[in-house]
């Protein structure tokens, strides 16, 4: 249940209004990946502004490969664990990717001056 509602947030609006009513899991994949995909250059350039305008480069690069991290074992190990090996376990796991990339960016953006 847990799921269906972590998915159905979202394909209510946000970031995910370009993917109107997907009907199937491969579409469903489709646009979650396609989703992630501007997510992370998203990302990756508050990322590099941030990077940028700090002093702490070192630390930055070390909290983003902690995240990095984080992000591939609470995505992947977990959600399998949790969500079985079915067919919805790559839906879960992008949904949980997108979540993720999504507070990532949130906090690297409220970072800057």
């Amino acid at each position: 249940m847990k799921k269906l509602l972590l998915l159905s947030l979202f394909f209510s609006g946000g970031a995910w209004a370009g993917c109107e009513n997907p009907k199937t899991s491969h579409e469903i994949q489709q646009c979650l990946s396609t989703q992630i995909t501007l997510l992370k250059k998203e990302l990756n350039t508050a990322y590099g502004k941030l990077y940028k305008q700090t002093q702490a480069k070192k630390e930055l690069d070390s909290a983003q490969k902690a995240w990095l991290k984080y992000k591939d074992l609470q995505c992947g190990d977990f959600i399998i664990a949790d969500a079985g090996y079915g067919s919805g376990q790559a839906t879960y796991d992008l949904a949980c990717q997108a979540e993720l990339i999504e507070q990532r960016t949130s906090f690297i953006k409220n970072q800057l001056n």
